[in-house]
């Protein structure tokens, strides 16, 4: 298990190297070189991210938790997986703003089904979850929350806009996601579960920051497809990717030989 950890800590490290690069440099020739250098990374990660999620349903039964954990996910993956390819398709074949638009429902309907994984996927650690980690967990959500909300400005934001209000609800949604991934990163600084378990709420955390990014670059005019902020959004899908790949191997049989209460095989 050591020489795995090892072997795909190596392999994460290479690629989000490679993502970080490749977008540097395809800022260097222009916006539209960027542009499809993010698109073509983008579809390139959160492919075999659902195809790997998908693979975990079928190796669960529903009525286990891990099982109701991976169908939380897995829907979680497939919604933004159609408002990423709305997004490609509005942007590279329409030529028309990608934001807002449809790909944003899909991206709201995907939080919830997150959230609902974080719940089942914690479940089994619920009793090392003490009230300070709840306070704490509460009070940075509550943070992030007023921090994105004076960031936006919203004295100066026309509602009547659409993207306005697309804009107030993205770090809404964010700061409820960021409760589950503080009381994660509890455990791993407490040395509870391993860094690789806590991939899964790495990558959402990355989505955290780069909403913020965007929401900033956007409200100055600066913010195009591709931009340099994007490579936390691509490394946030890097992250799940790795962390469901890690989980495959960790969870190799189906749950009902393989417990998800077996919490030693997280460390």
């Amino acid at each position: 298990m050591t020489s795995l950890h090892a072997r795909t800590n190596e392999l994460l490290v290479l690629a989000l190297s490679t993502v970080f690069l490749a977008l540097m440099i395809s800022n260097y020739f222009g916006q539209q070189a960027a542009s499809i250098t993010y698109n073509v990374l983008n579809m390139a990660i959160i492919g075999p991210l659902v195809f790997f999620s998908i693979i975990q349903i079928l190796r669960n039964k529903y009525s286990s938790q891990l099982g109701k954990a991976w169908v939380c996910f897995s829907s979680f993956v497939i919604l933004w997986f159609v408002a990423e390819i709305i997004w490609l398709v509005d942007e590279l074949v329409y030529h028309v703003k990608p934001w807002p638009s449809e790909a944003d429902y899909f991206w709201f309907a995907g939080y919830p089904m997150y959230f609902m994984f974080s719940l089942y996927y914690l479940k089994p650690f619920r009793t090392l979850v003490s009230k300070r980690i709840i306070f704490l967990a509460s009070a940075t959500t509550v943070t992030v929350l007023v921090f994105s909300m004076s960031v936006a400005e919203l004295e100066n934001v026309d509602f009547s806009k659409p993207e306005a209000i697309i804009g107030v609800v993205y770090p809404i949604a964010d700061a409820v996601a960021f409760f589950p991934i503080i009381v994660s990163l509890n455990f791993f600084f407490r040395g509870q579960v391993s860094f690789l378990w806590l991939l899964l709420m790495i990558g959402m955390l990355c989505f955290v920051v780069s909403d913020l990014g965007f929401l900033v670059f956007t409200l100055d005019d600066s913010y195009y497809s591709g931009h340099p902020i994007d490579t936390i959004y691509l490394w946030a899908y890097t992250f799940l990717l790795f962390g469901s790949y890690n989980q495959l191997h960790i969870f190799k049989k189906r749950n009902s030989e393989n417990r998800f209460n077996m919490q030693e095989r997280l460390r």
